[in-house]
């Protein structure tokens, strides 16, 4: 999966503050889009976007994948204090979304649209390896498209997407990469967020927070609480997550409160487990994906929403994440309308 942090604790960036490994944004366009080099106004790197858990109960169950572990006080006051300075720089520097080219009509009836779509950002890595500059290049052309993806769900009635930014196998990575997503993840949910705000997109995260850094829970923080009153999309970041993990921690979850007499064995459902899996984050109603699509050129899953991803619809495309733009996802909304989805049963189609 296209990832966004590493193998420890990382501590000392503060939102906005880049990383020696950054690079610029508008020279990444261009490089992944060659359009977009004609176009004026720089344009912040990308958009990452997270959240704490869906309801504030479950976030103290024991086992649960949270926003984190609780900080110090004084820790966590630094970096709203620093994370307000930023905002406010960001407010009046970032682009807004309006500035960028307008996404067409996608032509196809609502009723034949999934609802939610998930993605599997995969491909960063090669496709700066093609071209013979620094992985951190394909990072950041990777939350280019992002944006694009993004506007799109909004421009073409997409209830939800969910995006696969940064996998549980993914801390294994080297500290370099890990650190440049650290700083990249904090800039982008900064210059991002006016326009999120603007654009009715409301962020949710999903996954295990108990590694990240103090500034940039604060960032996924403020990004959370900044859009919860937001309904025109719901953008759910899987950060830090493995379903596999996601269905243990579940089941840890339900044998404590069995054990400890609140629940019988007996009650436990595939509802109750849902419940208690990080995909919470999301209304009942679009916790499970209509729609899987994986740029990159690989054919599996990745330990992505294993539970959720019972009866989606999965789409292979050979392009890579950066390369991978409106035109491409006009294909996989298409080949989705195209498909008849009976969920076991014969003569039902949704």
């Amino acid at each position: 999966a296209g990832s966004l942090l590493g193998a420890s604790t990382l501590r000392g960036l503060s939102p906005g503050a880049p990383s020696p490994h950054d690079v610029p944004v508008r020279s990444v366009r261009a490089l992944a889009h060659p359009r977009a080099a004609s176009e004026s106004s720089d344009v912040a790197a990308g958009l990452g976007e997270r959240s704490r858990r869906g309801d504030s109960s479950s976030t103290s169950r024991r086992g649960s994948f949270t926003l984190g572990r609780r900080r110090p006080a004084s820790s966590a006051q630094t970096s709203s204090r620093a994370l307000e300075t930023a905002s406010t720089a960001a407010s009046t520097s970032a682009p807004s979304w309006k500035d960028e080219p307008a996404i067409g009509p996608l032509g196809i009836e609502r009723a034949h649209l999934p609802r939610h779509v998930a993605v599997i950002m995969d491909g960063n890595a090669r496709w700066a390896s093609e071209r013979g500059v620094a992985v951190a290049t394909g990072h950041e052309a990777g939350v280019d498209t992002l944006r694009t993806i993004v506007r799109c769900c909004g421009a073409w009635d997409v209830a939800a997407l969910t995006v696969y930014a940064f996998s549980h196998e993914n801390w294994r990575r080297s500290r370099q990469e890990v650190e440049h997503l650290m700083s990249l993840l904090e800039r982008t949910l900064v210059s991002e967020l006016p326009s999120l705000v603007e654009e009715g997109v409301r962020v949710t995260v999903m996954g295990d927070m108990g590694m990240i850094d103090d500034n940039l829970r604060a960032a996924i923080a403020h990004a959370v609480e900044s859009t919860e009153t937001n309904t025109k999309l719901r953008l759910n970041v899987a950060l830090s997550y493995g379903a596999r993990q996601d269905i243990v921690n579940a089941c840890r979850m339900l044998a404590t409160e069995a054990a400890g007499g609140l629940l019988d064995p007996e009650d436990i459902t595939e509802d109750l487990l849902g419940e208690h899996l990080a995909s919470r984050t999301l209304p009942a109603d679009l916790r499970e994906p209509d729609l899987l699509v994986r740029p990159g050129g690989e054919r599996r899953v990745s330990n992505f929403l294993l539970w959720e991803l019972a009866y989606t619809e999965l789409f292979f495309a050979d392009v890579m994440w950066p390369e991978f733009g409106e035109e491409d996802f006009a294909a996989a909304l298409g080949w989705y309308a195209g498909r008849q989805r009976r969920f076991g049963a014969r003569g039902i189609a949704a």
